[in-house]
C-alpha cells in the first residue's frame, strides 16, 4: 500500500512539473501581446529564463518583469537589457511570427534582418529537421544555421 501512495504522489509531482518548452510558448504568447518585449531574444533552460537585448524604456523593462513574474513556474529568470530605442519597422511582424515559430523550441533564438533570419542556440537533431520545415513560410527568407547539436 505504501509503494502505490509513493507511486501516485511521484506521478502528481511530475504532473504539475512545467516543461522548459511550455514556459517558452506562455512568453512567447505574451510577446505577442505586448509590443515592449519587440527588442528581446529569450531562452529557457531547467526553468531559467535569461533574456538578451533592449528595451525602450525603464517603464517598458518594469512592465515585462511584471509579465514574467506572473509565470509562478520559471525559477530564476536574468536580464541582460539594456534601455535605447527600439526599432518597429516592416520587419516586427516577421520577427513576431519568427518568435511564435520558437515557441516550442526553448534554447533557440533568431536575428531577422533584411537579408534573412539567424538561428541560434541548441537543438536536437530531431527537432531542427521540424524547426527547418516550419520556417519555409511566405515572407521567411534565407535562412543562416548557427544552431548547435545537442
Amino acid at each position: 500500500m505504501k509503494k502505490v501512495t509513493l507511486a501516485l504522489i511521484l506521478l502528481a509531482l511530475a504532473a504539475c512539473q512545467t516543461s522548459d518548452t511550455e514556459i517558452r510558448a506562455d512568453i512567447a504568447g505574451k510577446a505577442q501581446q505586448d509590443l515592449n518585449f519587440a527588442g528581446l531574444q529569450y531562452t529557457v533552460q531547467n526553468g531559467v529564463v535569461d533574456f538578451k537585448g533592449q528595451c525602450p524604456s525603464q517603464k517598458a523593462l518594469t512592465k515585462i518583469r511584471q509579465t514574467i513574474e506572473n509565470i509562478h513556474v520559471i525559477k530564476t529568470v536574468r536580464y541582460h537589457v539594456g534601455i535605447s530605442p527600439v526599432l518597429l519597422d516592416t520587419l516586427t511582424p516577421l520577427k513576431l511570427q519568427v518568435d511564435s515559430l520558437l515557441a516550442q523550441y526553448p534554447m533557440v533564438t533568431a536575428e531577422v534582418d533584411a537579408q534573412g533570419t539567424t538561428l541560434k542556440g541548441e537543438i536536437t537533431e530531431a527537432e531542427k529537421a521540424k524547426l527547418m520545415k516550419a520556417f519555409h513560410l511566405p515572407g521567411i527568407r534565407l535562412i543562416r544555421d548557427s544552431l548547435s547539436l545537442r
